[in-house]
């Protein structure tokens, strides 16, 4: 998974395309987009994935980038978060994570200028096992225009390094009150992107879930269900945990029917890396007039 030279975030058939630009609605686009940066004369390359919302003025961007080295190789990648509600032109949300020589990850949060204003953060030490679950969550903005960061790193308790690091990226824009410089058709929409690092094989492992559709209400309540308690779980989201749950009832009453058939298909959008768009022929761009199913994002495929 992910370990090839090609940056792409999609695999298998049903995806959405990269790259794509969605017009949603009247005031809202979503552009998916992967390029390689540079190249140099030893084979070695700089690339990068990017995912931008832009909504009613106001842009969200989230990239991925990586270096290759020639013999596909890589150690080091970036997810560089940059919202104009709480960055300046120059100003970015940095996290890094590298690949140590004995196998685990390492990762590092900065802010431009200065470090990331860590909502919360929280360490879960699992009885069994003897894992450790350190996990940092950063809420901003208002009740119209919001969004969640999420960095959780699985470790084993005796190490500093991690085995797993997931990061998470929630975009609320919401109806609420009228504000400044907003139009009078306000676009209620809310996305998410889930990245999972690991190591297989000692080479990295990255995988790249969404972008995720989700109700402005449900990653509203997930909001203030992690402000209050510090944890984050993608189940959450009870439109997510709900879908689920049904997904799983689904599963098990065709076990026990013993049916003959194949089992049903999941819901749109109902795995946590499966998203769904219902456009109705209301969106301009690829697959105008369809659902658009997102399903296993990789961020280098």
């Amino acid at each position: 998974m992910g370990n090839n030279n090609v940056a792409s975030f999609h695999r298998g058939s049903g995806s959405l395309p990269f790259p794509c630009h969605l017009q949603l609605g009247t005031n809202a686009t979503i552009k998916l987009s992967t390029c390689v940066i540079h190249k140099w004369d030893d084979g070695s390359s700089s690339e990068k994935g990017e995912v931008s919302y832009t909504v009613e003025g106001s842009m969200c961007n989230l990239v991925l980038t990586r270096l290759v080295y020639k013999d596909g190789n890589f150690n080091i990648v970036t997810f560089i978060l940059h919202d104009t509600i709480i960055c300046s032109d120059r100003e970015s949300l940095c996290l890094q994570i590298s690949k140590t020589e004995t196998g685990f990850l390492r990762t590092v949060d900065f802010k431009s200028h200065g470090s990331i204003p860590w909502t919360k953060t929280k360490k879960n030490v699992h009885a069994w096992g003897g894992g450790v679950t350190n996990t940092k969550v950063y809420l901003y903005g208002s009740t119209n225009r919001c969004g969640l960061l999420v960095l959780e790193c699985k470790k084993n308790h005796d190490h500093e390094e991690a085995k797993a690091v997931t990061i998470a990226h929630y975009f609320v824009n919401s109806n609420g009150t009228v504000g400044v410089n907003r139009s009078s058709e306000t676009t209620d929409i809310g996305f998410s992107v889930v990245l999972k690092f690991g190591v297989s094989d000692g080479k990295f492992d990255i995988t790249v879930e969404g972008p995720e559709q989700h109700p402005v209400s449900a990653l509203l309540y997930m909001f203030d269900e992690v402000k209050r308690s510090g944890i984050w779980k993608p189940s959450m989201c009870p439109h997510c945990d709900n879908i689920r749950r049904k997904h799983s009832r689904m599963f098990w009453q065709s076990d026990s029917e013993d049916s003959d058939g194949v089992p049903l298909p999941p819901h749109l959008g109902s795995q946590k890396n499966a998203a769904s768009i219902a456009n109705d022929g209301r969106f301009k761009g690829h697959a105008n007039g369809s659902f658009i199913r997102c399903r296993n994002f990789y961020g280098f495929n």
